[in-house]
């Protein structure tokens, strides 16, 4: 069966819900293709390998909760739609941000990059106020408090933030480990 035989059988939903999806997938092979770099003794940095497991969570926590949205991408506009692309592009930003370039050192690249790289989160996490998901309130709040300790360890750059949040997101972590998927 090709390709063009599966995109037959595809609904609307389905089909607009490719380019986000598709986005997210090649974020996602961007920041595990350097996953590489923490089994290398020589060029291993904690904090990295940390934000390395977060964002990939971050990702698929994403591609799950799109779920709720594909059924809503027939009934929008094209501007409501290029709205729904907002977070994928962003995330997509952050991990070509995030990822050292080749024959970089990862700790010196990241400590060079770090205010960048919380700025272009905490904008990823505020890009998921333009639509709802059916989460908890709660969740809302958790995102602008997020939002405010990302911006803050850009400006300050305390190694201690970055270990916080970490620690913050765990807890959340757990939290949603218990949300129905599907």
């Amino acid at each position: 069966m090709g390709i063009f035989s599966i995109l037959a059988f595809m609904d609307p939903a389905e089909y607009l819900a490719i380019i986000p999806l598709l986005i997210y997938g090649i974020g996602l092979t961007d920041l595990l293709s350097e996953w590489k770099r923490m089994f290398d003794k020589d060029d291993r940095n904690l904090l990295y390998i940390i934000y390395t497991i977060i964002l990939t969570e971050v990702a698929v926590y994403n591609v799950v909760i799109y779920v709720d949205l594909v059924n809503t991408f027939p009934h929008q506009t094209y501007a409501q739609y290029l709205g729904y692309l907002l977070p994928p592009i962003l995330f997509m930003i952050v991990v070509n941000v995030f990822t050292p370039n080749p024959g970089s050192k990862t700790a010196e690249y990241f400590n060079d990059n770090i205010s960048l790289i919380f700025i272009l989160m905490a904008i990823f996490i505020a890009s998921h106020y333009f639509y709802s998901f059916e989460e908890p309130n709660r969740v809302m709040l958790q995102r602008g408090g997020f939002i405010l300790l990302f911006l803050l360890t850009a400006y300050f750059k305390k190694k201690w933030m970055m270990y916080l949040i970490s620690v913050l997101w765990l807890v959340g972590l757990v939290f949603k480990g218990g949300m129905m998927v599907g």
